[in-house]
Order: structure tokens, then sequence, then C-alpha cells
């Protein structure tokens, strides 16, 4: 049985973000998630004055604001949009998907969800995670589930995003499906067909077979430390910055994450001195196929405090791998 639970940091300096607003964590049933969710309603975007003084209504922008919601019975305005943005309420986005799982013949209330939410919930990321018989061992002993994650903003603050992915339980690392990802990406105007949600959750199905084969052969491509130093110097450093390019390096030779002392003058990612900080889960003490050069990856990756950040350094994984597939 899934179990319901809330989770909020309370250090202010590590608590997730998403564009500088907090974030708290909900994992539960599809039902369970839905609790945590508030309405919204579009109003005109006016001034309130004192003293019974005329405004005028703006005529191109209108107001989003959250409804009053659990203990805080406030009206609270979230964003401004243009009278073209389409309000997509997240309570859709939860019967979209409840209505995809059922197209693929999985019950709703068989499915693990979590919610990210910000504060006022004007974002939300939503990963619902499909049944163990979905689930793949690349042949590490560490299982990865798959994994349908919406992205949804009633301010307009970012684009509607459904796609499909994979979740390693033993380091909460993710990776999206494939090169040639599944998924669909929606601006807040004009019709948007959250229908597309089911079409994406049975196309990523049938490209995780195409991704399991993809995997044992990341397993067998062995990549040697110099060949890796290369990469890192030239490809990751650049993609990614010098710290980034040095944690993966150390990462890849002990199995440690590390913090990067310096000095950064006369040094590179490969030799600036480093302290070790947390053993990486899943990862061997000294890693040497693709395979695991791509969890490292989705570690740095979901390291990030920030929930589009994430997402974002995620979908670069793909690419950044292609030097080392040659």
């Amino acid at each position: 049985m899934i179990q319901p639970r809330t989770q909020q940091q309370s250090n202010p300096d590590t608590r997730p973000k998403w564009f500088n607003s907090p974030v708290t964590f909900h994992e539960g049933t599809l039902s369970d998630i839905r609790r945590h969710i508030p309405d919204f309603e579009r109003r005109s975007f006016v001034l309130t004055q004192s003293g019974n003084e005329m405004t005028r209504i703006n005529d191109r922008l209108d107001t989003i604001v959250r409804k009053p919601f659990g203990q805080d019975q406030n009206f609270i305005p979230v964003g401004v949009v243009s009278k073209e943005y389409t309000l997509v309420p997240h309570a859709n986005v939860l019967d979209v998907t409840a209505k995809a799982l059922e197209s693929v013949q999985v019950s709703p209330g068989d499915v693990k969800t979590e919610l990210r939410i910000t504060e006022y919930g004007e974002r939300m990321a939503l990963s619902l995670y499909l049944p163990d018989k979905f689930s793949f061992d690349p042949g590490d002993g560490h299982p990865l589930a798959l994994r349908l994650e919406c992205f949804n903003s009633v301010d307009g603050s970012t684009r509607f995003r459904a796609l499909m992915g994979w979740f390693r339980f033993v380091c909460s690392n993710g990776l999206i499906i494939g090169v040639t990802r599944s998924d669909v990406d929606r601006r807040h105007v004009g019709d948007i067909l959250l229908s597309d949600v089911g079409a994406v959750l049975i196309k990523g199905i049938e490209e995780s077979e195409k991704e399991k084969r993809n995997f044992e052969q990341w397993r067998k491509r062995v990549v040697k430390p110099t060949q890796l130093a290369i990469w890192i110097e030239k490809e990751l450093r650049k993609g990614w910055g010098f710290k980034a390019a040095a944690r993966t390096y150390h990462i890849f030779r002990t199995g440690y994450d590390a913090e990067v002392l310096g000095p950064y003058k006369d040094n590179t990612p490969i030799t600036i001195p480093v302290r070790p900080t947390n053993r990486v889960p899943g990862t061997p003490k000294e890693s040497r196929d693709l395979y695991e050069v791509s969890q490292i990856l989705a570690w740095l990756a979901k390291e990030r405090r920030d929930v589009q950040e994430q997402l974002e350094w995620r979908e670069q994984i793909p690419e950044l791998l292609k030097p080392l597939m040659n």
C-alpha cells in the first residue's frame, strides 16, 4: 500500500526552490496528492484604491489568483498573464494523467505519485511511477522505474510539459527517455491538448524497450580514465562548468562526491584539489562504463537545488554523452 507523506525542509539554505519560491514535497496516490493542490481563478488586472478612487482596468492583462486553501483562507495573487493565456488548473492535469494510466491498463490507485509544489501553488511537478512490471535492471542490481512526469504552472512562468523517463531509486537519479525524448511541450496559449499526455505515456512505454537495449550497450561501453579526462576537460567543462566537471571526475575515480577547494588558477577539473564528501549511492569505487557515467551526470543534475535547473540539466545529458559514444 502506498502511504501518503509530506516533507518540508526547515533550513532555508537547503530547501528546494523553483524560481526562488520554496517547494514542498508530497507522496502518495493520485487521490492523496489531490488534497495538496489549490484552485485558481482569473480576475481583471486592476488596482484596489483607498477612498473609492477610480482606477482603470488593464485591457490586455489578467491576474491569476489562488483561492483560499487549507488553513490559509486568503485570496493570493500569483501572477499576471495576457488575455490570450490559457489557464490550465493543476487539478486538470491530475485528471488527465489518471485517464492516461487507465488507457494502458494501469490503475491510478496502484501508482506511486510524488508532488513538488511551490509555496502558493503556482508551479507543480508531478511524478508517477509505473508498476514494477515496467521496471528494468540494467545489470548492476539497481533497477530503473519507468516514470511519467508533468510540469505545469498557472502563472505562465513555465510551459506545460509531459515527458517519460527513468528513475533509479538507489540514488534518486532520473534520466529522460532517450535522445529522441517522448514528451509534449506546450505554451499556455490557445488550445492545450492535455489529452496528449496519454500519447506521451503510450509512446514512452514503446520507446522504453529500445532504451533498455541502449542501457545494455552502455554497460558494455568501457570508458577509460584517459578518455574520460579529455571529455571532462573539453565537453563537460564547457557544458556544465568547472565544478561539475571536477566532481564528475572524482566520482568516477572514487565513488565519492567532492567539494572543490581550489585554487582555480593553474588547475584543471582533473588536477584541482578537492575534499571528498558523500558516497554516491549505487556508484562503484571506480566507474568504468558509459552507463555509470550517465548516472554520475544524473546525480549532479538531481543535486541542483532549483527544480527547473534539475530538469534542464537532465535534458542535456544525452547530448553531453555523445562524444563518449563514438
